[in-house]
């Protein structure tokens, strides 16, 4: 008796495990449409990130059609699978990401973290404005699409879609921002900077590059305005150009506060 229950277990349950099995679909299998669908672009409400939103996307944004909506359509719509939805949103580490997800499941305690993501990337502090968001929501747009694109298993490749290497700034001026210079930095870095032709200048000159296309490695901080020890924040390094990323490290607020590191001073000269 107990070797027929056996096997009738196997002839039974196994098959329908299997099948079970193969009823999975893979997280890359839900987003795979990402491209064939509309994506909603959640406004927030505040001029100061909602103008150059619409800058950055305009002239950027080529991975998938999409159109504006205002926060109240969000809300309406967030559980219908048929839109994806590019909202911004407190990480709860200092920054708001632009969080690009999917319509279904929606938990109001999580927020946008409990929606089906695609990809996502700090683009500001979550305590207020830098000023910057017109000169860096571009290149961030270009390098959360190249995400989605690697994320859903595309051979899309828009602006800014090579990751490149350190090395490759060999021979281009690489500029960082006073401003963005962490407390740790100080004279033997600064040295280190001018012999391994890395130039510090003040924020309005290297978002003049930007503006201006001027051809160089440009490095740039995405994190809170007030640091807190425990928060977070991100180094990018990016061709001004091309908006090639070069380099891009999130790093954990200590003792140091927020600001480029030595170690990204050394990681940078070690690529020249």
């Amino acid at each position: 008796m107990k070797k027929l229950s056996t096997i009738l277990f196997v002839f039974l349950f196994v098959p329908m495990l299997a099948f079970g099995q193969l009823q999975i679909r893979t997280h890359k299998e839900k987003i795979s449409d990402f491209m064939q669908k509309s994506t909603k672009v959640v406004l927030t409400g505040s001029d100061s990130l909602d103008v150059p939103i619409r800058e950055a996307l305009k002239d950027f944004w080529t991975i998938s059609a999409y159109e504006f909506c205002s926060e109240e359509e969000f809300a309406s719509l967030r559980k219908n699978d048929n839109y994806y939805f590019l909202a911004v949103g407190n990480g709860g580490d200092g920054m708001r990401y632009w969080y690009l997800v999917k319509g279904g499941s929606y938990d109001k305690k999580k927020g946008l973290s409990s929606m089906l993501t695609v990809a996502t990337i700090p683009i500001c502090p979550a305590d207020g404005y830098t000023g910057r968001e017109d000169c860096l929501l571009p290149v961030l747009a270009c390098s959360l699409q190249n995400l989605a694109a690697k994320a859903i298993g595309s051979n899309y490749a828009g602006i800014g879609g090579k990751v490149s290497s350190l090395k490759e700034t060999n021979g281009l001026p690489l500029y960082i921002c006073e401003d963005e210079l962490s407390p740790e930095i100080g004279w033997t870095e600064r040295t280190k900077c001018q012999n391994d032709n890395i130039t510090i200048y003040s924020t309005s000159e290297i978002d003049r590059c930007f503006y201006y296309g001027d051809q160089a490695a440009i490095c740039f901080v995405v994190g809170p305005k007030k640091p807190v020890k425990g928060q977070s924040f991100q180094v990018y390094l990016v061709d001004s150009v091309t908006y090639s990323v070069y380099y891009n490290k999130k790093h954990k607020i200590g003792s140091s506060g927020c600001g480029l590191l030595k170690e990204d001073i050394k990681a940078f000269s070690k690529g020249r």
